[in-house]
């Protein structure tokens, strides 16, 4: 039966109706295409999933991660019963004297090169252990604060304070030797102190 049999047959019925008839979609065709179009999405993704954590496997299998713990440079002062632990860039660049019951840590670059006789060429600072407990305050009024000073602790029976240089410590014609010691200076803020019957080994 053909259009216009159906026409005839069914009576007055508009074209474009039965027009439409004749282009009804094919949904179970549709469907498949979208499932068909989603898997290869899928597999796209998948795909590019897998070659980034290839050539990230692949970049950090070729980077070797050392993790090194370095040993602080540190110095024990025995008799007073105090460890320094200094700054790193110090490693090979000061050295440290006793004198009296005091300790001398200077620049020994600058005393090897200073050409003077004068011993106390390069001194960063003095360490001294009061025989007396003290709190700050009691410091200043004893008048121990004769230069400049940074209060470290006070145990049960002594009182640690560092004491800076009063002078100036280089060959001021030698400005090699003035950025050492300014250098070296500028991090003696960075030294910590620890009595040493509080390290732990």
């Amino acid at each position: 039966m053909n259009k216009k049999q159906l026409c005839d047959h069914i009576g007055n019925i508009d074209d474009r109706l039965i027009e439409q008839a004749g282009h009804i979609p094919n949904y179970r065709r549709q469907h498949r295409r979208k499932i068909i179009q989603r898997l290869a999405a899928m597999a796209a993704v998948a795909a590019l999933m897998v070659c980034s954590f290839s050539a990230g496997a692949m970049a950090f299998a070729k980077e070797n991660v050392v993790k090194v713990l370095v040993k602080p440079e540190s110095v024990s002062l025995e008799e007073i019963g105090l460890t320094m632990i200094l700054p790193d860039s110090w490693k090979g660049e000061y050295a440290v004297e006793k004198s009296g019951g005091n300790f001398i840590v200077y620049s020994n670059k600058i005393r090897d090169g200073s050409g003077r006789a004068d011993a106390f060429d390069g001194i960063l600072f003095y360490i001294v252990c009061y025989d007396t407990a003290m709190t700050p305050e009691q410091f200043v009024e004893n008048g121990y604060d004769f230069t400049g000073y940074r209060y470290l602790f006070a145990t049960k029976n002594n009182t640690y304070i560092l004491h800076y240089a009063s002078d100036v410590q280089w060959n001021p014609s030698d400005p090699e030797q003035e950025k050492i010691y300014t250098q070296m200076a500028s991090e003696i803020e960075n030294i910590r102190f620890i009595p040493d019957h509080a390290l732990l080994d």
